[in-house]
């Protein structure tokens, strides 16, 4: 327990110092906890898997901009019936939401997960990270979002990659989503698609081990507190 609460301290105080982004350390701990906390605000059932920096085509989102790079939503989440995404974005800074951030959110939001998903294959195709992206596929299809043809596994377990490119070309999109919405985890706010932090300590106190209560208590302590105001 000393070491948890070490850990906690210092990013309780780091938060405070310039350069120091809380969001690449805390995010692992808001994942233990998030498919929970959607059940809470949205009132549905959902998956515990989550899709960590789903990578957003650009192209696909802004077809007047053809290219395969990408923006990432934190994490998308799913439904228990399979039939809503969830696209969210982890604000550890009530001033970290930015309007071209909220554009391609929203123009996501429109494309839809069968699109976006789409998109991720395009940018298979085009990258040379073949391996790492296979890997989120894979992911992708124990979540019953795809299917990948053996042909092409075969191909990505091998030495060489020679036809993973044309074989990606059968890969099925089998989502079923008919329905995404937004989500931001933030310090505050009572929109009806924000979480405050406030929310989620409420749901992670309900577990009783000594992570979750020491996470709570940060999180109360992160909701109360602007990094950098007065302590």
């Amino acid at each position: 327990m000393r070491l948890i609460d070490t850990l906690f301290d210092r990013m309780d105080a780091w938060r405070q110092f310039p350069n120091y982004q809380l969001e690449r350390r805390a995010d692992i701990f808001f994942s233990l906890y998030l498919s929970e906390v959607l059940e809470v605000k949205l009132g549905v059932p959902m998956r515990p898997e989550l899709v960590p920096e789903f990578p957003v085509r650009i192209g696909t989102i802004y077809p007047h901009i053809p290219i395969d790079k990408s923006y990432k939503i934190d994490y998308i989440a799913l439904s228990a019936a399979a039939d809503k995404a969830v696209l969210v974005e982890l604000k550890t800074e009530g001033f970290s939401r930015r309007p071209e951030q909220d554009k391609y959110l929203l123009a996501s939001q429109q494309v839809g997960l069968p699109g976006l998903i789409g998109g991720l294959l395009d940018i298979f195709r085009a990258t040379q990270a073949k391996r790492k992206y296979f890997r989120l596929l894979l992911h992708l299809e124990r979540m019953e979002l795809l299917r990948i043809p053996m042909q092409m596994k075969n191909i990505m377990e091998g030495a060489s990659l020679q036809g993973a490119t044309e074989a990606s070309w059968q890969v099925e999109i089998t989502a079923k989503v008919t329905e995404s919405v937004i989500v931001y985890v933030q310090p505050t706010g009572d929109d009806p698609n924000v979480i405050s932090f406030r929310e989620f300590a409420d749901v992670v106190q309900r577990h009783d081990d000594p992570v979750s209560q020491r996470f709570s208590a940060s999180l109360r302590a992160w909701a109360g507190t602007q990094a950098g105001g007065a302590q």
